[in-house]
């Protein structure tokens, strides 16, 4: 039995005619080879597309994988500047209601305002193949806490800004203002060594050291009661205020009020100098209410930039 293959080929216009003889096994063998080439290419052009949508996708989540890494990094220090923020927040927060007469918010109070929910995370949930280990979860919380302080301190604003309103005359005599704007502490309030008479005595007052001639400020609305030379204080100013305070500058090298003149709060009253017992340049400044010396810095805000803007804030409404 023949077991040649014929393949004939015909010219369109059937005037040539070509014929090819081949084996059976020959064009099998020639089939399969075929089959399995293009099988293979198939393949191995599969793996290639995939391999390179692959890598395509691996380098698009890397990038994104590397923005997430900043985003978050970029959270936790605004989360880390808000802390810190809040805190002042809260700090002037107690400050002002010591001032207005109203009781602090206690710290059991403020726990209950900041917590709540937590975000528990499985392992396979957490954010992970970041630098520095950041953990999602945290910074949720930290936010969900950040949150809640705001909230509570937006209602004691709230609170704050009504009594303020309710006692808005009696503000304007309250000693809330640093009587200078520059210069550091040097003695507080209290019992201490006197630095001139080396004996121990209580300190009706703080000093506040600065340069010679820096600008003080009266520290409330009130009325000059007396300036001159007053013993150990050299140059001094006294002013009584409404409702029982009343303010002492001691060691002035320059009074510039007089007796029974009207100041407001920011006006300039004096220079400082070192007069009287003084072992340098520094402003004494007492706070009394009604006759008993008190803690100067239970009343005004160690915020610089406050007490200019509140300075700025008088002299704009004048």
């Amino acid at each position: 039995m023949n077991d040649d293959s014929r393949l004939i080929f015909i010219s369109k216009d059937q005037k040539n005619i070509r014929e090819f003889h081949i084996s059976r096994v020959k064009l099998f063998s020639f089939i399969s080879i075929f089959l399995i080439v293009f099988t293979v290419s198939g393949k191995l052009g599969m793996d290639y597309l995939v391999d390179f949508s692959h890598n395509s996708k691996i380098k698009r989540l890397e990038r994104t994988n590397l923005v997430l890494q900043n985003r978050l990094n970029e959270m936790k220090s605004t989360i880390t500047g808000l802390n810190k923020t809040i805190s002042k927040i809260t700090k002037n927060d107690d400050h002002l209601r010591t001032v207005l007469g109203l009781k602090t918010i206690s710290s059991d109070i403020r726990e209950v305002g900041i917590g709540g929910a937590k975000y528990d995370f499985k392992e396979v949930d957490e954010v992970s193949g970041f630098d520095g280990k950041i953990k999602l979860s945290d910074q949720l919380v930290e936010l969900s806490k950040l949150q809640r302080e705001v909230k509570l301190e937006l209602k004691s604003y709230s609170e704050l800004l009504t009594t303020f309103k309710k006692k808005q005359d009696s503000i304007a005599y309250l000693p809330a203002l640093r009587p200078l704007l520059s210069g550091y502490i040097s003695s507080g309030f209290g019992r201490r060594l006197h630095p001139i008479l080396k004996v121990y005595k209580h300190h009706d007052g703080i000093d506040i050291s600065a340069h010679p001639g820096a600008p003080i400020l009266a520290t409330a609305n009130g009325v000059v009661a007396f300036c001159g030379i007053n013993g150990g204080y050299g140059k001094m100013v006294i002013v009584d205020h409404k409702y029982g305070f009343q303010t002492r500058y001691g060691h002035m090298r320059k009074i510039l009020v007089r007796k029974g003149q009207k100041v407001k709060r920011g006006d300039k009253i004096g220079e400082v100098g070192d007069t009287g017992l003084s072992t340098g340049p520094h402003l004494h400044y007492e706070v009394r209410f009604h006759g008993k010396p008190v803690n100067p810095r239970s009343y005004w805000f160690d915020d610089i930039e406050l007490n200019k803007e509140v300075v700025d804030k008088e002299l704009r409404s004048r």
